[in-house]
Protein backbone atom coordinates (compact mmCIF):
# COMPACT_ATOMS: atom_id res chain seq x y z
CA UNK A 1 0.00 0.00 0.00
CA UNK A 2 1.14 3.65 -1.26
CA UNK A 3 2.14 5.94 1.49
CA UNK A 4 -1.10 8.07 0.22
CA UNK A 5 -3.23 4.93 0.59
CA UNK A 6 -2.34 5.01 3.99
CA UNK A 7 -2.52 8.70 4.68
CA UNK A 8 -6.36 8.40 2.97
CA UNK A 9 -7.03 5.61 4.94
CA UNK A 10 -5.97 7.76 8.29
CA UNK A 11 -7.85 11.11 6.73
CA UNK A 12 -10.80 8.31 6.59
CA UNK A 13 -10.65 7.15 9.69
CA UNK A 14 -10.34 10.33 11.56
CA UNK A 15 -13.34 11.94 9.21
CA UNK A 16 -15.25 8.62 10.09
CA UNK A 17 -14.51 9.53 14.07
CA UNK A 18 -15.82 13.17 13.70
CA UNK A 19 -18.75 11.55 12.43
CA UNK A 20 -19.59 9.08 14.73
CA UNK A 21 -19.08 11.70 17.08
CA UNK A 22 -21.16 13.93 15.39
CA UNK A 23 -23.61 11.27 15.30
CA UNK A 24 -23.53 9.87 18.82
CA UNK A 25 -23.89 13.30 19.68
CA UNK A 26 -26.86 14.33 17.48
CA UNK A 27 -28.44 11.31 18.69
CA UNK A 28 -28.44 12.16 21.77
CA UNK A 29 -28.99 15.53 21.71
CA UNK A 30 -31.99 14.40 19.66
CA UNK A 31 -33.05 11.94 22.73
CA UNK A 32 -33.14 14.84 25.25
CA UNK A 33 -35.03 17.04 23.09
CA UNK A 34 -37.47 14.30 22.38
CA UNK A 35 -37.33 13.82 26.30
CA UNK A 36 -38.00 17.59 27.17
CA UNK A 37 -40.45 17.98 24.19
CA UNK A 38 -42.41 14.55 25.61
CA UNK A 39 -42.27 16.37 28.90
CA UNK A 40 -43.65 20.00 27.46
CA UNK A 41 -46.48 17.69 25.84
CA UNK A 42 -47.35 16.49 28.89
CA UNK A 43 -47.31 19.55 30.67
CA UNK A 44 -49.19 21.38 27.93
CA UNK A 45 -51.59 18.53 28.61
CA UNK A 46 -52.15 19.58 32.01
CA UNK A 47 -52.17 22.94 31.08
CA UNK A 48 -54.73 22.43 28.42
CA UNK A 49 -57.23 20.21 31.25
CA UNK A 50 -56.05 22.80 33.87
CA UNK A 51 -57.46 25.45 31.65
CA UNK A 52 -60.51 23.35 30.63
CA UNK A 53 -61.19 22.70 34.01
CA UNK A 54 -60.80 26.47 34.86
CA UNK A 55 -63.24 27.00 31.61
CA UNK A 56 -65.76 24.35 32.05
CA UNK A 57 -65.37 23.51 36.12
CA UNK A 58 -65.02 20.35 37.13
CA UNK A 59 -68.41 18.67 38.60
CA UNK A 60 -66.36 16.03 40.39
CA UNK A 61 -64.28 18.61 42.73
CA UNK A 62 -67.99 21.06 42.51
CA UNK A 63 -65.79 23.60 41.18
CA UNK A 64 -67.05 25.91 39.24
CA UNK A 65 -66.16 27.10 35.86
CA UNK A 66 -65.49 30.84 33.97
CA UNK A 67 -68.39 30.09 31.84
CA UNK A 68 -70.39 29.17 34.66
CA UNK A 69 -69.11 32.16 36.38
CA UNK A 70 -69.71 34.38 33.61
CA UNK A 71 -73.07 33.61 33.66
CA UNK A 72 -73.52 33.88 37.20
CA UNK A 73 -71.83 37.65 36.70
CA UNK A 74 -74.19 37.76 34.17
CA UNK A 75 -77.46 36.78 35.81
CA UNK A 76 -75.78 39.48 39.18
CA UNK A 77 -75.30 42.36 36.63
CA UNK A 78 -78.85 41.59 34.95
CA UNK A 79 -80.48 42.03 38.49
CA UNK A 80 -78.29 44.75 39.63
CA UNK A 81 -77.82 46.68 36.86
CA UNK A 82 -75.45 49.59 36.97
CA UNK A 83 -73.90 51.01 40.05
CA UNK A 84 -71.40 54.12 40.69
CA UNK A 85 -68.39 53.22 43.29
CA UNK A 86 -66.52 55.72 46.00
CA UNK A 87 -68.93 58.89 45.27
CA UNK A 88 -68.46 62.17 47.36
CA UNK A 89 -71.52 63.38 48.95
CA UNK A 90 -72.20 66.72 50.17
CA UNK A 91 -76.17 67.17 51.70
CA UNK A 92 -78.20 69.98 52.29
CA UNK A 93 -81.22 69.85 53.82
CA UNK A 94 -84.37 71.76 55.12
CA UNK A 95 -85.51 70.43 58.83
CA UNK A 96 -88.58 73.07 58.44
CA UNK A 97 -90.21 71.44 55.36
CA UNK A 98 -88.71 68.32 55.45
CA UNK A 99 -86.87 69.11 51.99
CA UNK A 100 -82.92 67.42 51.17
CA UNK A 101 -80.66 67.91 48.18
CA UNK A 102 -77.46 66.31 47.48
CA UNK A 103 -74.46 66.69 45.31
CA UNK A 104 -73.00 63.72 44.43
CA UNK A 105 -69.35 63.56 42.73
CA UNK A 106 -68.82 60.61 40.74
CA UNK A 107 -65.04 59.91 39.66
CA UNK A 108 -65.91 57.01 37.39
CA UNK A 109 -66.78 56.64 34.44
CA UNK A 110 -66.21 59.99 33.27
CA UNK A 111 -69.39 60.88 32.39
CA UNK A 112 -70.82 58.83 35.10
CA UNK A 113 -73.92 58.25 31.51
CA UNK A 114 -76.52 59.57 34.39
CA UNK A 115 -79.69 60.68 32.52
CA UNK A 116 -81.74 63.83 34.41
CA UNK A 117 -85.17 61.80 36.35
CA UNK A 118 -83.26 58.98 36.95
CA UNK A 119 -84.27 57.34 40.28
CA UNK A 120 -81.18 55.94 42.19
CA UNK A 121 -80.84 54.27 45.81
CA UNK A 122 -78.11 55.21 47.63
CA UNK A 123 -76.30 53.65 50.52
CA UNK A 124 -73.36 54.63 52.38
CA UNK A 125 -70.14 52.57 51.23
CA UNK A 126 -69.62 50.72 54.14
CA UNK A 127 -70.06 47.31 55.62
CA UNK A 128 -73.09 46.55 56.65
CA UNK A 129 -71.56 44.69 59.46
CA UNK A 130 -69.39 48.19 60.13
CA UNK A 131 -73.36 49.64 60.41
CA UNK A 132 -73.07 50.88 56.91
CA UNK A 133 -76.58 52.08 56.06
CA UNK A 134 -79.36 52.37 53.59
CA UNK A 135 -79.73 56.24 53.03
CA UNK A 136 -83.30 56.35 50.56
CA UNK A 137 -84.21 56.62 47.19
CA UNK A 138 -83.42 60.00 45.05
CA UNK A 139 -83.95 61.39 41.63
CA UNK A 140 -81.97 63.05 39.83
CA UNK A 141 -82.54 66.53 39.13
CA UNK A 142 -79.63 67.74 37.00
CA UNK A 143 -76.47 66.75 35.69
CA UNK A 144 -73.41 68.76 35.34
CA UNK A 145 -70.18 66.37 34.27
CA UNK A 146 -69.42 64.67 36.93
CA UNK A 147 -71.51 66.42 39.34
CA UNK A 148 -75.05 65.04 39.80
CA UNK A 149 -77.65 66.69 41.91
CA UNK A 150 -79.88 64.22 43.74
CA UNK A 151 -83.44 64.75 45.50
CA UNK A 152 -85.45 62.48 48.03
CA UNK A 153 -88.34 60.90 45.89
CA UNK A 154 -90.10 61.29 49.64
CA UNK A 155 -90.33 63.38 52.20
CA UNK A 156 -87.91 62.91 54.94
CA UNK A 157 -88.80 62.44 58.65
CA UNK A 158 -86.20 64.05 61.02
CA UNK A 159 -83.55 60.89 61.35
CA UNK A 160 -83.31 60.52 57.80
CA UNK A 161 -82.30 64.33 57.61
CA UNK A 162 -80.05 63.94 60.25
CA UNK A 163 -78.88 60.40 58.74
CA UNK A 164 -77.98 62.83 55.12
CA UNK A 165 -76.41 65.85 57.22
CA UNK A 166 -73.94 64.36 59.21
CA UNK A 167 -72.97 61.13 56.74
CA UNK A 168 -69.18 61.10 55.85
CA UNK A 169 -68.89 58.03 54.50
CA UNK A 170 -68.70 57.92 50.40
CA UNK A 171 -71.60 57.00 48.94
CA UNK A 172 -72.50 53.67 46.80
CA UNK A 173 -75.52 54.30 43.88
CA UNK A 174 -77.15 51.59 42.25
CA UNK A 175 -79.90 51.63 39.23
CA UNK A 176 -82.53 49.36 40.56
CA UNK A 177 -82.40 48.14 44.50
CA UNK A 178 -80.43 45.25 45.30
CA UNK A 179 -82.02 42.12 45.24
CA UNK A 180 -82.61 39.78 48.13
CA UNK A 181 -80.65 35.87 47.47
CA UNK A 182 -79.70 33.58 49.09
CA UNK A 183 -75.52 32.81 47.81
CA UNK A 184 -74.67 36.53 48.65
CA UNK A 185 -75.39 35.31 52.37
CA UNK A 186 -74.71 32.08 52.17
CA UNK A 187 -70.60 33.64 51.97
CA UNK A 188 -71.00 34.94 54.95
CA UNK A 189 -70.04 33.53 58.34
CA UNK A 190 -72.44 33.11 61.53
CA UNK A 191 -70.07 35.92 63.38
CA UNK A 192 -70.85 38.50 60.01
CA UNK A 193 -74.40 37.56 59.61
CA UNK A 194 -74.93 38.36 63.77
CA UNK A 195 -73.12 41.76 63.34
CA UNK A 196 -75.64 42.83 60.40
CA UNK A 197 -78.85 41.39 60.91
CA UNK A 198 -81.45 42.14 63.37
CA UNK A 199 -82.03 39.48 66.47
CA UNK A 200 -85.64 38.97 65.29
CA UNK A 201 -84.72 37.92 62.29
CA UNK A 202 -81.23 36.55 62.79
CA UNK A 203 -82.29 32.79 63.03
CA UNK A 204 -83.93 32.33 59.61
CA UNK A 205 -80.56 33.37 57.95
CA UNK A 206 -78.03 31.14 60.06
CA UNK A 207 -80.22 28.44 59.15
CA UNK A 208 -81.11 29.01 55.78
CA UNK A 209 -79.15 26.18 53.53
CA UNK A 210 -78.76 24.60 56.94
CA UNK A 211 -80.77 20.89 57.19
CA UNK A 212 -84.35 21.77 58.61
CA UNK A 213 -86.02 20.95 61.68
CA UNK A 214 -88.75 18.89 61.75
CA UNK A 215 -91.44 21.14 63.06
CA UNK A 216 -90.57 23.66 59.75
CA UNK A 217 -93.53 24.70 58.09
CA UNK A 218 -93.22 22.55 54.44
CA UNK A 219 -93.06 25.58 52.69
CA UNK A 220 -89.65 26.52 54.02
CA UNK A 221 -88.11 23.09 53.06
CA UNK A 222 -86.35 22.16 49.86
CA UNK A 223 -84.64 18.72 49.73
CA UNK A 224 -84.15 18.59 53.43
CA UNK A 225 -82.74 22.15 54.11
CA UNK A 226 -84.50 25.15 55.21
CA UNK A 227 -85.05 27.76 52.84
CA UNK A 228 -85.73 31.35 54.27
CA UNK A 229 -88.63 33.78 52.34
CA UNK A 230 -86.36 36.00 50.76
CA UNK A 231 -87.75 39.68 50.54
CA UNK A 232 -88.51 42.41 48.00
CA UNK A 233 -86.57 45.64 50.07
CA UNK A 234 -88.17 47.96 47.24
CA UNK A 235 -91.48 46.95 48.41
CA UNK A 236 -90.92 46.96 52.15
CA UNK A 237 -89.33 50.25 51.51
CA UNK A 238 -92.22 51.48 49.11
CA UNK A 239 -94.54 50.34 52.35
CA UNK A 240 -92.23 52.03 54.76
CA UNK A 241 -92.66 54.99 53.34
CA UNK A 242 -96.28 54.98 52.61
CA UNK A 243 -96.74 53.83 56.30
CA UNK A 244 -94.83 56.90 57.34
CA UNK A 245 -96.72 58.91 55.16
CA UNK A 246 -100.04 58.01 56.56
CA UNK A 247 -98.85 57.80 60.52
CA UNK A 248 -97.57 61.54 59.74
CA UNK A 249 -100.44 62.83 58.24
CA UNK A 250 -102.08 61.25 61.67
CA UNK A 251 -99.55 62.83 63.56
CA UNK A 252 -100.44 65.80 61.96
CA UNK A 253 -104.19 65.83 62.55
CA UNK A 254 -103.24 64.69 65.92
CA UNK A 255 -101.10 67.54 66.76
CA UNK A 256 -103.81 70.09 65.11
CA UNK A 257 -106.33 68.76 67.20
CA UNK A 258 -103.73 68.84 70.16
CA UNK A 259 -103.44 72.25 69.43
CA UNK A 260 -107.26 73.00 69.16
CA UNK A 261 -107.46 71.24 72.60
CA UNK A 262 -104.71 73.34 74.30
CA UNK A 263 -106.55 76.47 72.95
CA UNK A 264 -110.34 75.31 74.18
CA UNK A 265 -108.68 74.48 77.58
CA UNK A 266 -106.94 77.48 77.81
CA UNK A 267 -110.14 78.94 76.96
CA UNK A 268 -111.94 77.19 79.25
CA UNK A 269 -109.46 77.63 81.94
CA UNK A 270 -110.03 81.33 81.29
CA UNK A 271 -113.71 80.87 81.41
CA UNK A 272 -113.48 78.95 84.68
CA UNK A 273 -111.24 81.70 86.16
CA UNK A 274 -114.00 84.07 85.24
CA UNK A 275 -116.39 81.86 86.63
CA UNK A 276 -114.63 81.43 90.11
CA UNK A 277 -114.90 85.28 90.16
CA UNK A 278 -117.87 84.92 89.30
CA UNK A 279 -118.75 82.79 92.02
CA UNK A 280 -116.56 84.61 94.59
CA UNK A 281 -118.83 87.56 94.24
CA UNK A 282 -122.00 85.56 94.05
CA UNK A 283 -120.62 84.46 97.55
CA UNK A 284 -120.47 87.74 98.55
CA UNK A 285 -123.85 88.91 97.47
CA UNK A 286 -125.13 85.95 99.01
CA UNK A 287 -123.22 86.38 102.15
CA UNK A 288 -124.73 90.11 102.05
CA UNK A 289 -127.79 89.28 101.21
CA UNK A 290 -127.55 86.58 104.52
CA UNK A 291 -126.68 89.54 106.18
CA UNK A 292 -129.27 91.69 104.61
CA UNK A 293 -132.13 88.72 105.22
CA UNK A 294 -130.89 88.28 108.70
CA UNK A 295 -131.48 91.93 109.42
CA UNK A 296 -134.48 91.73 107.66
CA UNK A 297 -135.56 89.08 109.74
CA UNK A 298 -134.44 90.29 113.19
CA UNK A 299 -136.22 93.61 112.50
CA UNK A 300 -139.51 91.83 111.26
CA UNK A 301 -139.62 90.24 114.11
CA UNK A 302 -139.11 93.14 115.47
CA UNK A 303 -141.81 94.40 114.00
CA UNK A 304 -144.13 91.50 114.62
CA UNK A 305 -143.67 91.96 118.16
CA UNK A 306 -144.71 95.60 117.92
CA UNK A 307 -147.24 95.13 115.21
CA UNK A 308 -148.43 92.47 118.08
CA UNK A 309 -147.79 94.77 120.77
CA UNK A 310 -150.14 97.83 118.70
CA UNK A 311 -152.54 95.07 118.11
CA UNK A 312 -153.01 94.23 121.58
CA UNK A 313 -153.56 98.29 122.40
CA UNK A 314 -155.99 98.72 119.03
CA UNK A 315 -158.02 95.60 120.77
CA UNK A 316 -158.08 97.60 124.22
CA UNK A 317 -158.36 100.78 122.71
CA UNK A 318 -161.79 99.02 120.69
CA UNK A 319 -162.88 97.23 123.42
CA UNK A 320 -162.71 101.32 125.43
CA UNK A 321 -164.31 102.66 122.34
CA UNK A 322 -167.02 100.45 121.84
CA UNK A 323 -167.29 100.93 125.51
CA UNK A 324 -167.80 104.94 125.02
CA UNK A 325 -169.95 104.15 121.97
CA UNK A 326 -172.48 102.38 124.08
CA UNK A 327 -172.21 105.36 126.76
CA UNK A 328 -172.45 108.16 123.87
CA UNK A 329 -175.70 106.42 122.55
CA UNK A 330 -177.06 105.74 125.81
CA UNK A 331 -176.37 109.40 126.31
CA UNK A 332 -178.16 110.46 123.07
CA UNK A 333 -181.01 108.34 123.37
CA UNK A 334 -181.17 109.86 127.13
CA UNK A 335 -180.76 113.29 125.45
CA UNK A 336 -183.34 112.61 123.19
CA UNK A 337 -185.85 111.48 125.46
CA UNK A 338 -185.39 114.34 127.49
CA UNK A 339 -185.76 116.85 124.27
CA UNK A 340 -189.32 115.03 123.38
CA UNK A 341 -190.41 115.01 126.82
CA UNK A 342 -189.35 118.91 126.62
CA UNK A 343 -190.58 119.29 123.44
CA UNK A 344 -194.15 118.13 124.42
CA UNK A 345 -193.95 120.04 127.24
CA UNK A 346 -193.57 123.25 125.51
CA UNK A 347 -196.68 122.11 123.09
CA UNK A 348 -199.12 121.51 125.71
CA UNK A 349 -197.68 125.12 127.59
CA UNK A 350 -198.71 126.94 123.94
CA UNK A 351 -202.01 125.12 123.67
CA UNK A 352 -202.85 125.88 127.22
CA UNK A 353 -202.38 129.85 126.45
CA UNK A 354 -204.73 130.32 123.68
Amino acid sequence: MSIWNKILAWFVGITALAFFYLAARTLQTHAYWKKTAQSFEQAIKKVDADNKKLLEGDPKAAQVGIRQINIELDKVLLDRRRVWTNCEAKARVGREDGSAEVLVTIDRPDPPGIADNTVLYAFEETPVEKRGRYLGEFKVTKVAGKDVTLAPTSMLNTRELDRLAVAKQPWILYEIMPRDNHETLARLSGDQKKAMLPADTLQEYLKDGKPADKDDPAERVADGNYVRQLRDYQVLFDNDVENRTVMDQRLKAVTQDTNLLKVALDQAQKQEEVCKADIATAKEELAKITRERTLVADVSKAIDAKVAEVGAEISKLLEKNQAMAGHIAQQQLDAAERIDQRTRAMAQSGTRGR
